[in-house]
């Protein structure tokens, strides 16, 4: 099993960007595929025939932030997106990539400070989940909404998305961060890699 991680782009100076990973991702990753290879990209270009590409999570949607971090980031996010859907390889997005990934086919992003934290889910989908709410980072959240070329899969009890499938694609997002989810850790790794049997 071989990953491709897009990571989150830091400035700590100016004009000085970094590639950054959450440790948490990487040992989730493990757990959910024994003995895999996990490539880090910070270039625009690809090494391996890869398994799956994740667009991680941190950074702003462009539509937020003009830094050049997130351009970058943006930049790399759209170069891999596209070689995935050439190379047919399935591409998950979590939390900021889930974001890109509902702008980007069509869904609509809002800023709402009260989504921050634990909230109850609501599972829509096929794929057996064993907890019954998620922890979210972020402060947008995506607009519910019926797309011919969306499959919802998961909502918040505010009735936003928090996972979906693009149908006929091997593309899919989650919104929270499953390898942050310290109670049901186990649950997150056996929905995953059912997610990603779903998304392949």
């Amino acid at each position: 099993m071989k990953i491709l991680i897009i990571p989150k782009i830091t400035e700590p100076y100016k004009d000085q960007l970094e590639v950054s990973i959450e440790t948490k991702l990487i040992y989730f990753l493990h757990k959910c595929f024994k003995n895999c290879f996990i490539d880090i990209a910070y270039k625009f270009e690809i090494k391996n025939n890869y398994n799956l590409i994740i667009l991680s999570g941190g950074n702003s949607i462009l539509k937020y932030s003009n830094k050049n971090k997130d351009k970058f980031r943006a930049k790399l996010d759209n170069f891999f997106l596209k070689k995935a859907n050439l190379n047919q390889t399935p591409i998950i997005g979590i939390c900021h990539g889930g974001q890109f990934l509902a702008k980007k086919y069509g869904l609509t992003l809002t800023k709402d400070i009260r989504h921050v934290g634990l909230h109850k889910i609501e599972n829509l989908s096929k794929i057996v989940t064993n907890f019954k709410s998620v922890n979210s980072f972020h402060n947008l959240k995506i607009k519910y909404k019926k797309l011919k070329n969306i499959e919802n899969l998961i909502l918040a009890e505010d009735g936003s998305i928090e996972c979906f499938k693009i149908k006929d694609k091997k593309i899919g997002a989650i919104i929270w961060h499953p390898e942050r989810e310290n109670s049901g850790s186990k649950q997150q790794v056996i929905f995953f890699k059912k997610f990603y049997s779903y998304v392949k």
